[in-house]
């Protein structure tokens, strides 16, 4: 039961962490190539959390 757990904290981990790094890219730039530290800090906040619960999940699944 506990591994089924981990097991889908992994999943929704790596989703996470994908589309914050999507998010990242696309929302810390515009077009001209300008870069936004503070949105970029926010997404980058939230890439290291979903990446940590990743490690957490593929430790423990």
């Amino acid at each position: 039961m506990i591994n089924e757990k981990f097991a889908f904290l992994t999943v929704v981990s790596f989703l996470g962490w994908v589309i914050a790094t999507i998010l990242f890219i696309f929302k810390s730039f515009n077009e001209k190539g300008e870069f936004f530290a503070k949105r970029a800090i926010k997404f980058g906040i939230i890439i290291v959390i979903f990446y940590a619960l990743w490690i957490i999940g593929m430790l423990n699944a």
